[in-house]
């Protein structure tokens, strides 16, 4: 089992590790209103299997492959004991429903931990087709909303 070392305070930043512009403004809202902020996160956590590469290959190309192919995670936060396996999305759908799941199983296969594991997306909207899957499947929706103009829509959604 991998550990993650010390991990950082959930805050707003200018930028985050490889996230895109139109998460990073989800997840810059989300750490903006304090409400249900995690202890400490982490960002770009990797997770799963790096791409092979054929042996023989210098040393270098091999620790490239695991840097640059493995799957990444948003945002690992931990509250107490558990930990938040967060995907930022503007709209959270299918696609966002499949990633809360895999990284949450791929981080409690690969990385120490004590408490529970908890799969969630913070997203402007979730799609209401897919809603009630996530809450079958325990993936928690935070919504920051967008209003039509793109304000901040007063309050927060959780």
């Amino acid at each position: 089992m991998v550990s993650l070392g010390k991990g950082v305070r959930p805050v707003v930043a200018p930028k985050y590790p490889h996230m895109m512009p139109e998460d990073r403004t989800i997840w810059q809202r989300f750490c903006g209103n304090g409400l249900y902020l995690p202890d400490e996160v982490w960002y770009d956590v990797r997770v799963g299997h790096a791409v092979p590469v054929a042996s023989g290959q210098p040393a270098w190309m091999h620790k490239f492959a695991e840097y640059a192919t493995r799957k990444r995670i948003d945002i690992v936060g931990k509250s107490g004991a558990d930990y938040w396996i967060i995907e930022a999305k503007p709209k959270a759908g299918m696609v966002a429903l499949g990633q809360a799941l895999f990284y949450s199983w791929a981080f409690a296969k690969e990385y120490d931990h004590v408490g529970e594991v908890i799969p969630a997306v913070v997203t402007d909207v979730c799609d209401t087709d897919v809603r009630e899957v996530f809450d079958l499947a325990g993936v928690v929706v935070f919504e920051v909303g967008r209003q039509a103009d793109g304000d901040e829509v007063p309050g927060w959604r959780g």
